[in-house]
């Protein structure tokens, strides 16, 4: 609380909604229109003013300045006898992009937990009318997915989203919900906020502390699942999923013994406790592979999470920039997770879209030259898994 190896698809695609010749010529016949009816703020916020901007006029602070972050201040009343009508401000600065962006993330780029929760996230995306939180972080994470899956280019939107989305996380977490409502509202935000990390280059450790976030908000502020739309985020539900989605693949043996070797070249550099439980728990999973996939899979999810079990010193302490062992381990934790994939889900099971595997691609390969000459040939094996996973299918093993 991180080089594209494929290239995208076009953005005419079935996955990169809304860009089609007669969607473009849509959004252009739609932009005259959308200025009409706009009246001159004269009673906007100074910022606003400043800027040059249409400001709504929310007190104590509109949503331009919430968005941005800045200071919202409004000149001071002046009296009058003629009583003024009062003009309702837009609930949001919603444009047609942002549209673009809820359509993404409805159709292919929701969160792929809970496993098959499609539903879950459309019910989650009819609640995001009523929290700007969920709604920016909903929005961001739609940008994220065709920046990273389709021709085109919503970064500057997807961080200006990301960013609103996790200073009102942060408003929030200081006055914990008391409607459950309230609680899965929370939860989704930063699921949403999550995933967006999954698909951001060089954005490794936000990923992981996202996911401590989401753990700690799952474990203390949603206390029962059976009273949340995530109910099969709990343990039991998360179990029956994957007893329903995993199957004997045919396994590559060689492959196999060729990451565990190099899971165990790490061992001599492993100088914590947690790294070294870290190492031994990537060893029990893919062992746990050539005898069965499930077995593969219920190792995989407590490895997934061990970061997020640590104390808030040996969390920081194990992402740290200059723990190249740490990230050398994560590394490895990530290519498993896509080595687990081939092995334990059908093809049927593979994500629409391969952007988290062109980031998982990226994060390593910018890792590799980031290390120093001692830890080069701990990167060796993954560099090498790199290049055929290039060219493979995306499956995964469903992690955010």
């Amino acid at each position: 609380m991180v080089q594209k190896a494929i290239t995208p698809p076009d953005s005419s695609s079935s996955e990169c909604h809304g860009s089609s010749p007669e969607a473009k010529n849509a959004v252009k016949a739609a932009a005259p229109s959308s200025r009409r009816g706009h009246f001159k703020s004269r009673l906007g916020c100074f910022s606003c003013k400043r800027r040059r901007v249409k400001c709504n006029e929310l007190r104590p602070e509109c949503s331009p300045c919430r968005r941005l972050g800045l200071i919202c201040e409004y000149p001071a009343p002046q009296s009058s006898s003629t009583p003024r009508t009062a003009v309702r401000p837009n609930p949001s600065a919603l444009n047609l992009e942002d549209l673009r962006f809820y359509h993404q993330f409805l159709t292919a780029g929701f969160p792929t937990l809970p496993l098959r929760g499609g539903e879950v996230w459309a019910e989650c995306a009819a609640m995001s009318y009523s929290s700007e939180c969920l709604a920016h972080a909903i929005l961001g994470l739609g940008a994220s997915h065709l920046s990273r899956n389709c021709n085109v280019n919503y970064e500057a939107q997807a961080l200006q989203h990301r960013v609103a989305a996790i200073k009102l996380v942060n408003e929030q977490l200081d006055k914990p919900p008391q409607k459950p409502i309230d609680a899965d509202i929370l939860f989704a935000t930063l699921i949403c906020l999550l995933t967006q990390s999954s698909l951001m280059s060089d954005n490794m450790v936000d990923y992981l502390t996202m996911t401590r976030g989401g753990n700690l908000v799952a474990t203390t502020i949603i206390p029962d699942f059976n009273a949340s739309i995530f109910k099969k985020f709990s343990p039991e539900g998360h179990v029956m999923s994957l007893g329903e989605m995993v199957e004997e693949q045919p396994k590559d043996l060689a492959l196999i013994e060729a990451f565990r070797a190099s899971v165990l070249g790490m061992e001599p550099i492993c100088q914590t406790k947690n790294e070294t439980k870290y190492l031994e728990a990537l060893v029990a999973c893919i062992d746990a592979l050539k005898t069965s996939s499930h077995s593969a899979w219920l190792h995989f999810v407590p490895l997934f999470m061990m970061p997020s079990t640590f104390d808030n010193q040996e969390f920081l302490a194990f992402v740290n920039p200059e723990n190249y062992t740490g990230k050398l381990l994560l590394i490895h934790m990530f290519l498993l997770d896509y080595v687990l994939g081939r092995f334990c889900l059908s093809l049927k099971e593979e994500p629409k879209c391969p952007g988290r595997k062109l980031t998982i691609l990226s994060w390593t390969r910018g890792l590799a030259k980031s290390l120093p000459e001692q830890y080069r040939r701990h990167i060796e094996w993954p560099l090498q898994y790199c290049g055929e996973l290039e060219s493979q299918d995306s499956r995964y093993l469903l992690s955010p």
